[in-house]
């Protein structure tokens, strides 16, 4: 329940920088297209915030169902959950490496990388070797480069080229 509480703030933390970061996002005049470059960051945002907001209201419901208090004596347990939820701690630094690295490396060099530590990350220890390697390198590539052709050519959204220069 604390573990949510945390996570829960966490995630609204990060997801009102995120969508605060939005609207930093150009916008290139002349396509009419129904999205433009800020849309799906916002919607992903915004369902981060909403998510994260439930995560809270629900562990704090349950605390109180329960009738524990939270306890500033307990910074230990928390660090060690911090711990125990390495997946998420990595993802949050994951997300935030893609955003700085989006400009100058392009959407799809940060995207391949983004994809394929992400995948690490989430793949147990113990299951890490070459071939899953090789088929998280393949995924984010075919991941990234599908993703950039669909938003360019139907979405007709402009993503950052970087030094490929797409």
């Amino acid at each position: 329940m604390k573990g949510d509480l945390i996570t829960g703030i966490i995630a609204t933390i990060f997801s009102i920088f995120y969508l605060s970061q939005t609207y930093s996002i150009k916008i290139f005049g002349g396509a009419d297209a129904i999205a433009d470059a800020r849309t799906i960051p916002k919607i992903w945002g915004i369902g981060l915030l909403v998510l994260s907001i439930m995560l809270i209201i629900r562990s704090l419901y349950k605390m109180y169902k329960n009738k524990k208090e939270i306890s500033i004596n307990n910074n230990r347990k928390v660090i060690d959950k911090i711990k125990n939820k390495r997946e998420v701690v990595y993802t949050f630094l994951l997300l935030i490496f893609y955003a700085i690295l989006m400009e100058p490396l392009g959407f799809v060099l940060s995207s391949i990388l983004y994809v394929f530590f992400q995948i690490w990350v989430l793949t147990p220890i113990d299951k890490r070797d070459s071939k899953m390697k090789f088929i998280s390198g393949g995924l984010s590539i075919v991941f990234s480069i599908g993703l950039y052709y669909l938003f360019t050519e139907y979405f007709m959204v402009l993503l950052p080229a970087g030094i490929l220069d797409f």
